[in-house]
């Protein structure tokens, strides 16, 4: 037989039946008939905000906003001495009225925070010894002696006085807060030893009395 023959014998069959070669279509199930499609949540945004990010929020405000008062409360407090420093370096250390003029400027300067009764008062020692107590302690007991120098005809050295402008910018550069001096500063010497000794005369021990009666004259 032909090859040629047998070839079209075979696959007449096939193409004379085209729906043999396909498949036949499985019938859908009924039980995923009312199934739907998976519905995916939406994607959790930024906003509205939870309640811990809104105490965060609140806390730092409430931080800046403190911080912003004590820094405006600080340069109110530190203005004086800021201003009398600018003054300090603008005086002639070799003018015969620079003692006075240094003297002048620390009373003003103490009375930007103090009462002018608690510091006009103030003199001499007692002066000396309220400004040493916010001097460091190195630099104590030396201030006292200088401002008395404006008592003196003579002016300062050169050397002394580049001293007091130290001692006097270490003043003014303290950052413990002014207060009243002691009502015993604000006397003066003479009276605190008058006091004293009046005060070691009441604690002196009470002498008894003479018990005796006098007597029965005739």
């Amino acid at each position: 037989m032909d090859p040629a023959t047998v070839n079209s014998e075979i696959v007449t069959p096939v193409i004379a039946n085209p729906q043999a070669a396909v498949p036949m279509a499985t019938a859908p199930n009924p039980a995923l008939a009312d199934l739907q499609d998976i519905i995916h949540p939406d994607p959790i945004g930024a906003w509205p905000w939870a309640i811990g990010y809104w105490l965060v929020l609140a806390l730092v405000i409430a931080l800046i906003t403190l911080l912003v008062i004590w820094l405006r409360k600080r340069a109110r407090d530190f203005a004086p001495k800021k201003a009398a420093k600018q003054l300090l370096n603008h005086l002639d250390k070799q003018a015969p009225s620079y003692v006075s003029d240094v003297n002048s400027l620390l009373k003003r300067t103490a009375m930007s925070y103090i009462s002018r009764d608690a510091i006009a008062s103030l003199d001499g020692e007692a002066w000396a010894t309220w400004l040493d107590s916010y001097l460091p302690a190195p630099k104590r007991q030396r201030i006292g002696a200088l401002l008395a120098k404006r008592h003196q005809p003579t002016p300062l050295t050169l050397a002394e006085a580049n001293e007091l402008h130290e001692l006097a910018q270490a003043w003014l550069a303290s950052k413990a807060t002014l207060s009243a001096p002691e009502p015993t500063l604000v006397q003066a010497k003479g009276y605190v030893q008058a006091s004293g000794d009046a005060q070691a005369k009441s604690q002196a021990p009470i002498q008894p009395a003479d018990t005796k009666q006098p007597e029965a004259q005739c």
